[in-house]
């Protein structure tokens, strides 16, 4: 008996919890659609952990977030509404991208565009975001291939002017681009030639230098050489004329008119001449 009173409690208090958050879905839904969307995210809140409120409510949330500058939390209710099933994921995508764009986070703004144009290819909105992302990331060429496909989903687009301004922009600049990537090319080109006219001539330079460092090492080790002979002519000379002074102060020793000759013991035989030269 007592289980059978708490199953029915159960189903009361389910039954209670339903209706509180239908009422709080359309209470919130009413504020929403009437401009009010600070108002309206609490009871939104509250119904979206309801299974029986219409998928709808991620919109609309995610919408109430976005409106009220809460960009963060309005892709996360996105996010969550394209797991859902039974949800609108063309739209949900689009408007994550949209919220993921008001942030500046490009890269994920471009993804979601993307999810919503694969869910729908005839959705134009999402690849004229998607253009806007991918040049906000400097992608220019996928840009432009965007913005040309959004006026082909859309012909009629009112602002179809703007975006032919802005594909002629780009055109202009990717070209503008080529040509500076061209002649950074041969300013780079034309560096590295001068550079290796600068290191060739420094070359040249150092040779030379080493060249004359060679022959005047050369030429001082020739004058060393010169000068060293000169010495030792000088010394030798020098020497020589020494050696004729001592010969000729010996030789004078000797040129006198008695000569005194050793005969042993007899004693010493003396005797005169005559020179030959007188």
């Amino acid at each position: 008996m007592k289980r059978k009173l708490f199953l029915s409690a159960s189903v009361f208090t389910m039954l209670v919890f339903s209706s509180f958050a239908s009422d709080a879905y359309e209470t919130g839904y009413s504020l929403f659609s009437t401009n009010k969307p600070e108002e309206a995210i609490p009871y939104l809140e509250t119904a979206l952990n309801d299974l029986a409120t219409p998928p709808e409510v991620y919109i609309y949330l995610g919408i109430a977030y976005y409106q009220t500058g809460q960009y963060v939390e309005s892709l996360d209710v996105f996010r969550k509404g394209l797991s859902a099933s039974g949800t609108n994921k063309r739209i949900i995508a689009f408007n994550a991208g949209n919220s993921a764009y008001a942030m500046r986070d490009y890269a994920t703004a471009e993804e979601m565009f993307s999810l919503a144009s694969v869910a729908d290819p005839a959705f134009a909105s999402p690849v004229l975001n998607r253009a806007n992302a991918r040049l906000s990331q400097d992608k220019l060429q996928g840009a432009l291939e965007d913005y040309q496909r959004y006026l082909v989903l859309d012909p009629y687009s009112s602002q179809r002017a703007e975006v032919e301004a802005i594909i002629r922009a780009l055109q202009g600049e990717m070209v503008y681009r080529e040509q500076e990537k061209e002649r950074l090319a041969q300013e780079e080109r034309r560096m590295k030639e001068e550079e290796e006219r600068i290191r060739a001539e420094n070359e040249r330079l150092a040779a030379e230098k080493a060249e004359a460092a060679r022959k005047e090492a050369e030429r001082l080790a020739a004058e060393r050489a010169a000068e060293e002979a000169r010495l030792a002519e000088q010394r030798a000379a020098e020497a020589e004329r020494r050696r004729k002074l001592l010969e000729e102060v010996a030789a004078s020793l000797q040129e006198t008119e008695t000569t005194g000759m050793n005969a042993g013991s007899e004693g010493v035989i003396e005797y005169e001449y005559e020179s030959e030269l007188d």
